[in-house]
């Protein structure tokens, strides 16, 4: 009697350990398993911020949409899909347990699932019936679904009882602005819905928002049990960025770098317009540029900021800067600019102008874009004050857009050849973009301060607090006094010297400088003859500078190579952009007038 008693008590005292270890130590994994099976975690997608131009309209937002996917585990869980298969057939779920095996009950509900959804995903039968039975966590059966159709789709699934097939909310970025600055823009991962690149990358922390979740627990047949629902949290969407750029003014631009790329056959077009005393770019457009219908990506480079060239007569204006500033030079001293061709007697090499231009005012090398009177002007500073002027200006450095896929440029830091010391001074042997040129021209615009660039204008929080983002001064380029002369000389190209075609109605001061360089090729290692690089960069009005525009021409085509030059080729589209630039900004500013106007009057 005492050995049952002893056997009987050490077989509760097992039982009792092993649900004591069941109910401690498997707790936490069996309650895993059961959420597995009676739990679905929802998580609610926040809404990356959306881009939009300087007026407000959208270049990108995300839209809301539906998906439908399938669950492996709850299409594998065999004691819902068999109260599921019962309810259908009208019988008890113990019925089916006792006619039908596990893998024949998960067969029959499996077809059951793919005869109702087939009709309604316009599939074959089979092809569903492949998706909800692969061997995968999930499948999606159909993404992007809008609204009316997610809502119709849901009334099948509860009508249908189709436990393991559900909708869940998810966002698709949208580009409405296409190709037009695509390249600005940049895209997005369509898994994560982070920046890639462009101002996507750029602003990724302010853009992306905090995505929410919600718990549904069900009950075995798979009905919500409402009393059990988790607690939901909101999604926090992101912020909204605001560009410097106006697509009304970047559509203009654009349609004329695409008249003016196919025109003249040339290799690139780019036209850059900015605001001279904040480095806001207010217009860029680049010919090739990025096709959505073509995978080629060597269409991809943007090349306002990531296409490097030799800028010619226009980087002139540096070694003038430098020697004005240093006092080496005075505006009205006499150079000698020679006749057409001059033997340097020191680097034993030639200097070439256009033009006999003889005895010229340090004004008159610029406004006749002396080669040989800028070279002169260039021993009286040397090589080291160039290079820091040319620093000064932004040139070799980056121009704080802070876009990836920005290049710094390229200036001689090295031992310079002989040839070197004739070419840098005219702007050869060294490279930049033509964002760099326009912000250059920027700074003897408004008075010798080079701005960082600037593409974003505003943002605005999720609560609607708009924050503005101030510009940003980078540094001296050069005195005040120094790019009065320079604004001076300027106007004088346009008036009596090379850049005339770039001249507006007589009421519009205009002033810029020509460029005309030598292309090199790159896979020929040299400067092909009668090749040219053609631009012309400047501002206008001069007395109170509105605008700077950097229009910029790789290899043009034309009869006779004599009229490839900047002062023909890309003067006379640098007047039509600034003509139409001046006259947006004034309409858009009455605009703004007008409406400050009404506010008050309410």
């Amino acid at each position: 009697m005492m050995g049952l008693l002893f056997v009987l008590l050490a077989g509760f005292s097992i039982v009792t350990w092993k649900l004591a270890v069941i109910q401690i130590k498997e707790s936490p994994r069996l309650a895993g398993l059961a959420a597995n099976k009676y739990q679905r975690h929802i998580t609610l997608p926040a809404h990356r911020g959306t881009i939009r131009d300087y007026n407000d309209d959208f270049l990108a937002f995300d839209e809301a949409f539906s998906e439908l996917y399938t669950d492996r585990a709850h299409l594998r869980e065999i004691v819902t899909v068999r109260h599921r298969l019962a309810t259908l057939r009208g019988v008890k779920a113990i019925e089916i347990r006792e006619t039908m095996t596990d893998a024949e009950t998960l067969a029959a509900y499996h077809d059951h699932i793919a005869t109702k959804l087939a009709p309604v995903l316009s599939l074959p039968k089979d092809e569903v019936l492949t998706k909800i039975t692969a061997d995968k966590g999930e499948v999606i059966l159909e993404k992007l679904i809008e609204d009316e159709r997610a809502e119709s789709i849901a009334e099948v699934l509860k009508k249908e009882r189709l436990f393991g097939i559900y909708l869940r909310p998810v966002v698709e970025r949208t580009f409405p602005a296409k190709d037009r600055i695509s390249l600005f823009i940049g895209d997005t991962d369509t898994k994560t819905n982070h920046g890639l690149w462009g101002v996507e990358k750029l602003m990724d922390g302010m853009l992306s928002g905090v995505s929410g979740e919600q718990f549904i627990e069900r009950d075995r047949s798979g009905n919500e049990l409402p009393a059990y629902r988790g607690k939901v949290v909101e999604p926090r969407n992101g912020h909204d960025i605001h560009l410097t750029i106006d697509m009304q003014l970047q559509d203009i631009v654009e349609g004329i770098c695409e008249r003016e790329w196919k025109s003249h056959q040339a290799k690139r077009v780019v036209i850059v317009v900015t605001d001279p005393f904040t480095g806001s770019i207010l217009a860029a457009a680049a010919r090739p540029h990025r096709d959505s219908e073509n995978p080629d990506e060597s269409t991809w480079t943007n090349h306002v900021h990531g296409g490097l060239y030799e800028p010619g007569s226009t980087f002139k204006i540096v070694t003038l800067a430098a020697a004005l500033d240093m006092k080496k030079v005075t505006p009205t001293e006499i150079i000698d600019c020679e006749d057409w061709h001059w033997f340097e007697p020191k680097l034993k090499v030639w200097i070439n102008d256009d033009e006999s231009n003889g005895r010229q005012t340090v004004k008159g090398v610029l406004v006749h874009s002396s080669n040989i009177g800028t070279y002169k002007i260039f021993k009286r500073i040397g090589r080291d004050s160039l290079l820091d002027y040319a620093k000064r200006f932004g040139f070799g450095q980056r121009t704080g857009i802070g876009l990836s896929d920005e290049q710094p440029g390229i200036l001689p830091m090295g031992k310079w050849s002989n040839p070197t010391q004739k070419n840098v001074c005219v702007g050869y042997n060294l490279n930049t973009t033509p964002l760099h040129v326009a912000l250059a021209y920027g700074a003897v615009a408004n008075g010798g301060t080079l701005m960082q660039a600037r593409i974003i204008d505003r943002i605005t929080t999720p609560e609607g607090k708009v924050e503005h983002v101030p510009p940003q001064p980078v540094g001296q380029a050069c005195t005040a006094a120094t790019a009065a002369h320079l604004r001076d000389f300027l106007e004088g190209v346009v008036l009596e010297g090379t850049g005339k075609r770039a001249s507006l109605a007589p009421e519009i001061r205009v002033a810029g400088k020509t460029g005309t360089s030598v292309r090199y090729d790159d896979k020929l290692n040299k400067y092909i003859p009668n090749h040219y690089v053609t631009s012309f960069a400047g501002f206008a009005p001069v007395e109170s500078p509105k605008v700077t525009c950097v229009v910029m021409l790789d290899d043009p085509v034309a009869k006779d190579h004599h009229d490839i030059r900047g002062g023909k080729v890309a003067s006379p589209i640098f007047a039509e952009v600034v003509r139409e630039t001046l006259h947006h900004l004034a309409t858009r500013h009455q605009k703004r007038m007008n409406l400050a106007q009404k506010g008050g009057a309410k």
